[in-house]
C-alpha cells in the first residue's frame, strides 16, 4: 500500500509532504459524509471509505513497529520506556521533515493491556513542557503540560480502557481509549548553553510500572509498600511487519490493531456500516471470501481512498497572506475522517493547537514560491508578534525536491529566531523586521538576519501555548515581501 510517505521511527512529526499546511483540507473534503452503507452499496465505495477510516490506524501501527520491532532500527526502543532525544536538530538531521529546533523531544510506546503506567514529571518551574498521549486513532486524549498542570505536576496514572480499580490518592487518573498509546514529550530549550542542564531534567521525567513506582518509593521514604507476589511479565513488541506493497494489508493490519483493545460503542458504530467488507477487529481479513470481480472492486476502492487522502493533504483550506493554517480540531478529529487521514499522511502525531500552532509559508505575498535566490522581509508590526503564553519562533528550512525540508549550514548557524534570540533590533514603534536572504544585510540590520538557503525554502512560524486568536485562525501573520531589487 503505497501513498508516498516517509518512514519514521518516532523521532518527530513524520511525513514526506511539504508542510503541515497541507493538512488543512478544502471545504468540500474537510467534512466527509459519515461512513454509511446506504450511501453506496458498492464494495468499491465501502472500500474507499474504509481506507480513509483505517489509514491513520495503519500509520500508527507502522510507526510503532518501526520504533519497537524493526531490528534494522538502531534506535529501537522497549515498550513502556522513554527514548529521550538529548540533542537539538541541525543541518545533518534528516530523520523527519521540518524538525523542531526549539525543544528536546521524548517518545514512548505504551502497552496498557497488562497493567497501568505512571508518568512522573519533576518540578519544572516556568519551563515549557508538554507530554501528549495519542490513542491508536491518532486523537490526543490527554496532555500533561505547563498550560494544564503548572510548575509542579502531580503524578499521572495511565490505564487502558478495560482497567478497573481505584487509583492511589496522590495521582491523577488518565484513561486511554486504546491499549496502545504513543507518548510524545517536549521541553523548551531557550538557551543552547543550558542544554546540558535540560538534558538532566529530561532524564528525570519517568515512566514507571506499579512495581517500579513501589520500589522507588520504598527507597525514597523507607516505607514498606504493598507489593504483588509476582509482577506481570514485561510486554514484548512482537507485532508482524506491515506489508505496504500489498494494498489489502491496510485491512489486515487495521483489524489486527483494532483487535488489541475493547472498542467503545462509538468506534463499533463506525465500523458497522463496513460489514459487507467482512472487517472484524481481531480477525484476519480474508480476501478469499470475495470473488475475482469483488476483489477488483475492493482494490479499486482502496486505490481511490488513498488518492483522496493525497488530494486532501495537498490542498489547504485556509491560506492567509501566503501562510497555511491548520484546522482548530487538529489532534482531536471527531468524525472528520478525511482530515484525520490527511494528517496521518503528512504530520502523524501533530500536537493539538492548544499546545502548539504552526503556520507555514512557501510563497510570498503574490503567490510566488520562496527562493534563496531572492531577498525578503518579514515585518511584525508593534504589538503584532504571535501571542503565545510560552514562546514563539520562526524557522527557515531548505526545501528538497521530494517535498521534505531541513535545516542547512549558513555563515552564522542560525535557522531559527524568536523571542529568546538575543540582540534582535526593534523599531521605535515596536515593529520587528527580519531580513531573509543569502547574504548579510547592511549595517545593524544584520542583527535581524535570517540566512536563506540556496534554492527553494520554507518558513514555519510556531507559537507554544498560543492564545485563542491563533488557535481559531484569527491572527494574521505578516506578508512575506520580496525585495524588488533582488
Amino acid at each position: 500500500m503505497t501513498v508516498g510517505r516517509t518512514a519514521g521511527s518516532g523521532g518527530g512529526i513524520l511525513g514526506r509532504r511539504a508542510a503541515l499546511a497541507g493538512l488543512a483540507v478544502s471545504s468540500s473534503l474537510a467534512a466527509p459524509a459519515p461512513i454509511c452503507a446506504q450511501d453506496s452499496g458498492s464494495l468499491r465505495e465501502l472500500a474507499r471509505r474504509a481506507t480513509i477510516y483505517l489509514f491513520p490506524i495503519y500509520e500508527m501501527y507502522r510507526v510503532r513497529w518501526q520504533a519497537t520491532v524493526d531490528d534494522t532500527n538502531p534506535q529501537r526502543q522497549r515498550l513502556n520506556r522513554f527514548r529521550h532525544v538529548s540533542t537539538l536538530p541541525g543541518p545533518q538531521t534528516r530523520v523527519v521533515s521540518m524538525p523542531n529546533g526549539d525543544t528536546l523531544l521524548s517518545f514512548a510506546w505504551l502497552d496498557l493491556s497488562l497493567e497501568p503506567m505512571f508518568l512522573l514529571v519533576p518540578p519544572l518551574g516556568d519551563l515549557f513542557y508538554s507530554y501528549a498521549f495519542l490513542d491508536l486513532f491518532t486523537d490526543t486524549f490527554a496532555t500533561v503540560s505547563h498550560r494544564l498542570n503548572g510548575a509542579r505536576p502531580a503524578p499521572h496514572m495511565i490505564v487502558g480502557p478495560a482497567w478497573r480499580g481505584d487509583p492511589p490518592g496522590d495521582v491523577v487518573l488518565l484513561r486511554a481509549p486504546t491499549n496502545s498509546v504513543w507518548l510524545r514529550g517536549r521541553l523548551l530549550v531557550s538557551d543552547p548553553d543550558e542544554l546540558s542542564q535540560l538534558v538532566i531534567l529530561q532524564t528525570r521525567v519517568l515512566l514507571e510500572t506499579p512495581d517500579m513506582r513501589n520500589e522507588r518509593r520504598i527507597l525514597e521514604t523507607g516505607e514498606l509498600m504493598r507489593q504483588r507476589t509476582q509482577p506481570p511479565p514485561e510486554p514484548v513488541a512482537d507485532w508482524p511487519a506491515p506489508q505496504p506493497a500489498d494494498p489489502f494489508d491496510l485491512f489486515t493490519v487495521g483489524m489486527r490493531a483494532l483487535g488489541e483493545s475493547p472498542l467503545s460503542e462509538r468506534r463499533r458504530g463506525e465500523l458497522e456500516p463496513l460489514a459487507a467488507l467482512k472487517l472484524a477487529p481481531g480477525r484476519k481479513f480474508d480476501l478469499r471470501a470475495f470473488g475475482e470481480a469483488e476483489q477488483r472492486s475492493i482494490r479499486a476502492g482502496i486505490a481511490q481512498g488513498l488518492a483522496d487522502i493525497r488530494v486532501a493533504a495537498a490542498r489547504p483550506s485556509r491560506t492567509v497572506n501566503g501562510w497555511f493554517y491548520s484546522e482548530p480540531h487538529l489532534g482531536n478529529f471527531g468524525s472528520d475522517h478525511l482530515y484525520r487521514a490527511a494528517t496521518a499522511l503528512t504530520a502523524l502525531g501533530a500536537p493539538e493547537p492548544a499546545e502548539l500552532v504552526s503556520l507555514i509559508a512557501a510563497a510570498d505575498a503574490e503567490g510566488r514560491p520562496l527562493s534563496g535566490e531572492r531577498a525578503y522581509t518579514l515585518t511584525f508590526p508593534g504589538g503584532g508578534l504571535p501571542q503565545a503564553r510560552a514562546f514563539w519562533s520562526l524557522s527557515i528550512y531548505q526545501a528538497m525536491p521530494d517535498g521534505r525540508a531541513f535545516f542547512f549550514d549558513n555563515p552564522i548557524q542560525r535557522c531559527t529566531v524568536g523571542e529568546h534570540t538575543p540582540g534582535l533590533v526593534f523599531g521605535a514603534d515596536g515593529a520587528l523586521t527580519l531580513y531573509i536572504q543569502r547574504t548579510p544585510p547592511a549595517g545593524d540590520r544584520v542583527a535581524n538576519w535570517l540566512p536563506a538557503p540556496a534554492g527553494s525554502l520554507r518558513l514555519v512560524l510556531r507559537a507554544y501555548e498560543p492564545d485563542e486568536a491563533l488557535i481559531q485562525g484569527r491572527y494574521r501573520a505578516p506578508i512575506v515581501v520580496r525585495n524588488s531589487s533582488r
